[in-house]
């Protein structure tokens, strides 16, 4: 009996599986160890999932998420499920999950857009090259939170549409002369700014986010997809950006000499459960 857990924007998906088949799933809250400590996991855990999960001996817990690229952080995560489940504990990234769920035993270059961005190289077991993300200071270019940061520079310059702007400050009920400085105030900064991509979401008709969503991909196509053998491997995106914005995504793809070749989904749970299914040995 295994237990696989998948973390990502909007929530963490649960899912026990024994005897080659799914026996429970569960969704809670999501799990970022970037921004939450060891017992703060441990307490969303127990108090969020039901208390079934709890009643089983697993074989192995495997754990997918952003933001546990350092050892620390992986540890954070390792240590609050350990504590939780008695078991032996596996903690990986979120892109791998992407790639596992995508391409199983295929090669090929995996892309997650969410609130944040990511791309590798799967070779069919591992992934073998990855641009980093640099985060949305830095990067996830294609990601949400770049286009919230895009939307609200042309907005604060006067360079957003009319319309668009006045529905922002009202949704939003912050007036231009205190925009910026909320922003800058606020104690978690990206989460406003997916906030405002999804206000942008409910707007995806208009021509200026058309053209907006267009730049931040083409920005993630050359900074983070063209680093790889594009034209000859198979692309596919996972997350609600690539959801939301498919049509866009496969344009701006064809625009650079490729395509995406695989359904783009919302998370990468129901292809990582089939991976976990067909391959019990991992």
């Amino acid at each position: 009996m295994k237990l696989i857990i998948e973390t990502g924007s909007f929530g963490t998906e649960w899912a026990i599986i024994s005897d080659r088949k799914v026996v429970a799933e569960a969704q809670t809250e999501v799990i970022n160890p970037y921004f939450q400590s060891r017992r703060e996991i441990s307490r969303l855990v127990r108090l969020n999932l039901p208390t079934s999960f709890f009643h089983k001996k697993y074989e192995k817990v495997y754990f997918y998420g952003s933001r546990c690229g350092t050892e620390e952080r992986k540890k954070k995560v390792e240590q609050s499920l350990i504590s939780q489940f008695k078991a032996h504990v596996m903690v990986d990234s979120t892109l791998l999950a992407a790639s596992r769920g995508i391409f199983h035993e295929e090669q090929g270059i995996a892309c997650v857009l969410g609130n944040h961005s990511g791309s590798c190289h799967y070779d069919g077991t591992k992934i073998t090259e990855k641009v980093l993300s640099g985060g949305y200071l830095l990067g996830d270019e294609g990601s949400s939170i770049v286009l919230g940061r895009m939307f609200l520079s042309d907005i604060v310059k006067s360079m957003g549409p009319a319309d668009l702007t006045v529905d922002f400050y009202e949704h939003f009920m912050v007036s231009p002369n205190k925009l910026q400085d909320m922003v800058y105030e606020l104690k978690e900064p990206d989460l406003f700014l997916a906030d405002v991509a999804m206000f942008l979401k409910e707007h995806k008709k208009h021509s200026y986010v058309r053209a907006l969503v267009m730049r931040n991909f083409k920005e993630f196509f050359i900074r983070c997809v063209m680093q790889y053998d594009y034209k000859n491997l198979p692309i596919c995106a996972v997350g609600h950006m690539a959801h939301d914005f498919k049509d866009i995504l496969e344009e701006v793809a064809m625009m650079y000499g490729s395509h995406l070749v695989k359904a783009v989904e919302l998370t990468p749970m129901r292809g990582l459960l089939k991976y976990h299914l067909e391959h019990p040995e991992v």
